[in-house]
């Protein structure tokens, strides 16, 4: 009687579970999830009532060998080893010249001194550059005629994180305010969530991701950067996921774009702040003005990993962020790196790699780059893609597992797996049967409009 108890009630609870995934995945309109969960509910629902009206004999069996399996899963869960593997940091990382980027190496003009310059130095990228020149560049009138209004609306944004460029950088205040690194710390994390953002972390400077040379922005070319900042406070702002799941037509690079817009107007306000309170800052924006690497330093502050898709993922939101960075020499309190188990998912589920649409995203092994061991993205093939489609595509961002709403029944979800290499596997193998091992993009955002 008592296992029929038990197993009744684990039985009724798994069938509420399936019911709350139902209805999130209505909300979410999640078409194949839904139908699924559906039909499993359909399944589960007539086999109870079935076994209490039709079959009472067998219930007794039945629940208990529900209570057993349950029993069984929970403990392979429970004992299953934590994931523990974290970002390895090999040897000597070197200085990056931002120079040699994808994005600096496109800006140059075609037949320029400069162009000319840096390939004559810069042989092994003539041919690939070349072959990616033919393509429409991003956001150009070849786009822009398909969707006139979601491309140019993209395009707005960028001129405008374009035009606060001059905003990032200026003198700081003779006289000093001084407060302990603690309330500092305390101080402008409550500030910058109330501008807007959705996570903060402090660390270190590490002149490692500091760039070498100047590539892009309004600095002149090829000078040296000289950030000697001690601390950089980053920050990380939430893409909507409805419009990620667009990916890669028009409504992402919207969606980017808008993100940039808000990163730059609480780096350029939190970097004043501090110059007005005696302290130097600067503002690290798009459309240039980057002098480090905000990746690297987001996973430093404690924001997230970086994942096979080589991006930050946070637990929160996954890889669905845009990051943020201002480097000061304010005293502040460092963070430190997250683990959640993001290296022993990325190495069961490779989805993100089997969806790219460019093959960047490698399936295999992590190697060692510059000092780290990490999984190395094809950054020519990626970038091709992009011009190809006129967007940033972001397709690995909304297959993502970890790119799921930031709702009650996916945290429970994150919760597991970053504790239990059990509930990893099950996860995988859940989301695939769910979402699909290849997940269909949306075809109309919430702006109404998709290309």
């Amino acid at each position: 009687m008592i296992l029929l108890i038990l197993g009744c009630a684990i039985y009724l609870l798994l069938i509420f579970f399936v019911l709350v995934f139902l209805i999130y995945s209505l909300f979410e309109k999640e078409w194949r999830a839904f139908l699924r969960s559906g039909l499993i509910l359909l399944i589960l629902t007539g086999i109870y009532s079935v076994l209490f009206a039709f079959f009472p004999e067998v219930k007794t069996w039945f629940f208990a060998g529900v209570f057993v399996i349950s029993v069984v899963v929970i403990l392979w869960i429970a004992v299953s080893s934590k994931p523990q593997d974290i970002m390895k940091i090999t040897g000597e990382q070197k200085k990056v010249d931002e120079r040699d980027t994808i994005f600096a190496r496109f800006d140059l003009e075609v037949k320029s001194e400069k162009y000319k310059k840096y390939y004559s130095t810069h042989k092994e990228y003539i041919t690939i550059d070349e072959e990616i020149r033919k393509l429409n560049d991003i956001l150009d009138f070849y786009f822009i005629k398909k969707n006139p209004v979601l491309f140019s609306l993209a395009d707005a944004e960028f001129n405008f994180c374009e035009q606060q460029l001059l905003g990032v950088d200026g003198n700081e205040a003779a006289i000093r305010f001084e407060r302990s690194a603690e309330e500092n710390t305390r101080i402008l994390k409550n500030i910058i969530d109330y501008l807007g953002s959705d996570l903060c972390g402090v660390c270190k400077l590490d002149q490692a991701y500091v760039y070498s040379h100047v590539g892009r922005g309004p600095e002149p070319y090829g000078s040296i950067i000289e950030c000697r900042h001690e601390y950089a406070i980053v920050f990380a702002l939430e893409m909507r996921a409805d419009m990620i799941d667009c990916a890669p037509q028009a409504p992402v690079i919207v969606e980017s774009a808008k993100q940039y817009v808000e990163v730059a107007k609480i780096s350029i306000i939190v970097s004043g702040l501090i110059r007005r309170l005696g302290y130097s800052a600067r503002a690290h924006i798009s459309e240039s003005n980057y002098q480090v690497m905000a990746t690297p330093l987001a996973w430093k502050a404690g924001l997230g990993e970086v994942g096979r898709m080589g991006i930050l993922i946070t637990k929160k939101y996954g890889p669905r962020i845009r990051l943020g960075v201002i480097t000061t020499d304010l005293p502040l309190i460092p963070d430190e790196p997250v683990v959640f188990g993001v290296q022993d998912f990325c190495k069961k589920c490779r989805k993100c790699a089997e969806n790219c649409p460019s093959k960047a995203i490698p399936s295999g092994e992590k190697l060692e780059e510059n000092g780290v061991l990490k999984w190395v993205i094809k950054r020519e093939e990626c970038y091709r893609y992009w011009r190809q489609v006129g967007t940033d595509c972001a397709r690995c961002i909304r297959v993502c597992p970890y790119s799921k709403p930031n709702n009650l029944l996916h945290n429970i979800i994150r919760n597991l797996i970053s504790g239990s290499f059990a509930a990893q596997t099950i996860s995988v193998k859940g989301d695939d049967f769910f979402y699909g091992r290849y997940p269909k993009k949306k075809q109309i955002s919430p702006l109404g409009l998709c290309r």
